[in-house]
């Protein structure tokens, strides 16, 4: 999934923060401003767009399309469209690359409009370069007769239906996407439009061919209710997602709608504890897989003029918080930077994720979510000592000033908290513990703060252990390593009046455990 001109994300255990803007929305299409043109208009506003931080421009579909927004495309290779001309669109993306920012195409794969009947009456046959015919499109199409195999998704009913596992039809996409794309236009992402209706196989196959720098597709279907009760598990819904990520070799990421939809209810209701799943982790794919996840507030088809399941508009920029905080490649949706006028504060709420390297797998140690409120600490898995407390919801709470926490953003419900550096321990040996043992009494005498490292213990070296920390000042639980000695810091925790760490390590069926209680 990597151009070798293009740095990956996924190049590096640790990647660097992505922040996608969303270029466009519905009504884009008819801009007819004093710059001619959608791609015009984004062009002159690319200094602000640098400006704002965002690492990939997602824009509109290219082609030539029947619905000017470009969902319905018909030449594929004909790049004049509605939000403007070839020369056009090459200009803008010269001028995105020039910036250091790498643009996304919205390629349509799942379906396409043929230009001219075929000889049964019916809209199949196509045109310009890949001029197919109706051996392109599935069987079991529901409304153009195809002569190709049966669909493997879930099939639209308002244009044909593509055959991907005619290699005709696959060649032709890998030459479009190659080679008018990335060769001649210069994008170098896509985003997979309605990613259910064929197999994600074919998406990696497309992945493969292509290397991109990213890839995501937008797999949404509907979250679990109970009439119009959302279901406070919502695992199956992320699953299907994970499964279809999983379906394309695990090469695209995908848009979690399931976080979209926990988050708009959590927000409007003020049911916080929706916030974390069973396992104490971000309840959208965010939680479960946020190597492969990309968050949203809204988009051109849930917000926008079609609004078909927008975000609250009193809580877009809680919304944010929590997204430019938290695991996963956050987007953020032109309306509400310029639109809105929340440019200021979007911008501010991206330079923490950036300044404090806050990236997809940042880790999220959930102390609060309930009824009242939520309460995070993020750290960032580049650099360990940079770390973020994020609070959603009115209660009457903050971080302590004395370990370093300095306000970094505040807005109606919701602020955060940085601190650049972990206040260093005293100099002298650290307090060891090995798996069975107490620490010893003379280290009683200052609370345990966190874990600092770890390293083989020569004697009882062990394959893998499970280190459970708990504590009342919220120390990750579950943390994993392949260790059986565990080096920690002792005089860090000042306000915390008892803290309790358990050490459990499990080899065959010998569990041994060891607790000590700091008061």
């Amino acid at each position: 999934m990597t151009n070798p001109s293009t740095p990956s994300p996924a190049a590096s255990a640790q990647p660097q923060p992505d922040i996608i803007l969303q270029g466009f929305n519905w009504e884009s299409s008819k801009y007819k401003g004093s710059k001619g043109c959608w791609y015009g208009l984004v062009n002159s506003q690319i200094d602000s767009i640098a400006a704002l931080g965002v690492t990939i421009i997602w824009l509109p579909p290219p082609s030539d399309s029947i619905s000017p927004q470009g969902y319905l495309p018909r030449d594929l290779d004909n790049l004049n469209s509605a939000y403007g001309s070839v020369g056009d669109l090459k200009a803008l993306v010269a001028k995105i690359k020039e910036k250091g920012i790498v643009p996304l195409a919205d390629t349509v794969l799942n379906h396409r409009c043929a230009r001219n009947k075929s000889g049964n009456g019916a809209w199949t046959s196509f045109a310009g370069k890949y001029n197919w015919d109706d051996k392109a499109i599935i069987s079991n199409d529901p409304n153009f007769p195809g002569r190709g195999h049966r669909g493997t998704g879930v099939p639209i009913d308002i244009a044909p239906n593509i055959d991907h596992s005619q290699k005709f039809v696959q060649d032709s996409y890998i030459d479009w996407m190659k080679n008018i794309l990335q060769k001649e236009i210069g994008f170098n992402a896509w985003r997979i439009d309605y990613a259910r209706g064929f197999s994600g196989e074919f998406v990696g196959k497309y992945i493969e061919a292509t290397e991109p720098y990213l890839a995501v597709g937008e797999f949404w279907d509907g979250l679990d209710y109970d009439g119009s009760y959302l279901r406070p598990n919502q695992d199956a819904h992320r699953n299907r997602i994970a499964r279809w990520v999983d379906s394309t070799g695990k090469r695209a990421m995908a848009f979690d709608f399931t976080l979209k939809g926990i988050l708009m209810v959590a927000l409007k209701n003020h049911e916080y504890w929706r916030l974390k799943d069973g396992k104490g982790r971000p309840a959208g794919l965010n939680g479960s897989w946020p190597d492969r996840c990309v968050t949203f507030i809204d988009n051109h088809d849930t917000g926008s003029t079609q609004a078909h399941w927008p975000f609250p508009n009193d809580k877009v920029l809680q919304g944010y918080t929590y997204t430019l905080t938290h695991p996963g490649v956050p987007t953020v949706f032109w309306d509400h930077v310029f639109d809105w006028k929340l440019y200021d504060q979007i911008k501010k709420l991206i330079d923490i994720r950036k300044n404090f390297l806050i990236n997809k797998l940042c880790a999220v140690a959930i102390e609060k979510a309930d009824g009242e409120g939520y309460t995070a600490r993020i750290t960032s898995s580049i650099d360990p000592t940079k770390q973020l407390y994020v609070k959603l919801g009115d209660h009457n709470w903050s971080p302590s000033k004395e370990r370093g926490w300095e306000p970094a953003f505040s807005s109606r419900g919701c602020a955060v908290w940085s601190r650049g550096g972990i206040p260093e321990p005293p100099k002298k040996e650290p307090a060891a513990a090995t798996v069975g043992q107490a620490l010893k009494a003379e280290d009683q005498s200052t609370p345990l703060a966190r874990v600092q490292s770890f390293r083989k213990f020569n004697q009882t070296p062990l394959a893998a252990e499970n280190i459970t920390l708990s504590t009342r000042e919220g120390l990750r639980p579950g943390t994993v390593v392949l260790t059986a000695q565990i080096v920690v810091d002792e005089a860090v925790v000042k306000e915390s009046n008892s803290l309790q760490v358990e050490f459990f390590a499990k080899k065959g069926s010998v569990e041994q455990r060891a607790a000590k209680k700091f008061e």
